[in-house]
């Protein structure tokens, strides 16, 4: 009998402690939802669960100290989101040289995105800073998701001084 209320006082012990780090939440979830923190990307290791082809590999970069939301005020307009179906918003701008912009995975799937050539490796709810230079200008960047290309264009315009 003693056992039986031991095995009973741990259980609520531990249902209480669930529920403790939960901040008293009555929606005791032992995952996090991953729409709610964004990901950095930046490991050098591959997401568990993410398997990428010889060709297309997460390329490392450097971790940024900004968070997501002061990414996503920094750069603005210059900001690319993906879709769970792969669609780019905005599907078009144009930008100067040698601009940075925010790619950025909406998506609960792993995302490869591709500009010109250059594929980026996209964990789900991730974002990236890319770089996009040319030495022919004007050029239009052609933005593929996954499989489906032309999702998106960026017309790159030459830096014009004295204006």
């Amino acid at each position: 009998m003693n056992k039986t209320w031991t095995v009973i006082v741990v259980i609520l012990v531990i249902i209480a402690g669930i529920w403790w780090f939960n901040g008293g939440n009555s929606n005791v979830s032992l995952t996090s939802d991953a729409s709610i923190s964004p990901t950095v990307v930046g490991a050098t290791k591959t997401p568990v669960g993410y398997k990428t082809s010889p060709s297309i590999s997460p390329t490392p970069v450097a971790t940024s100290a900004l968070s997501y939301s002061q990414l996503v005020a920094q750069y603005g307009s210059n900001r690319i989101q993906f879709n769970q179906d792969c669609q780019a918003q905005p599907s078009s701008m144009v930008l100067k040289n040698s601009t940075s912009i925010l790619l950025d995975n909406r998506s609960n799937k792993a995302q490869t995105i591709g500009i010109d050539g250059k594929n980026y490796a996209l964990v789900p709810y991730g974002y990236r800073v890319v770089t996009l230079s040319s030495a022919s200008l004007p050029k239009a960047l052609g933005v593929s998701c996954n499989n489906a290309i032309n999702t998106g264009t960026i017309n790159l315009q030459a830096n014009i001084s004295g204006q």
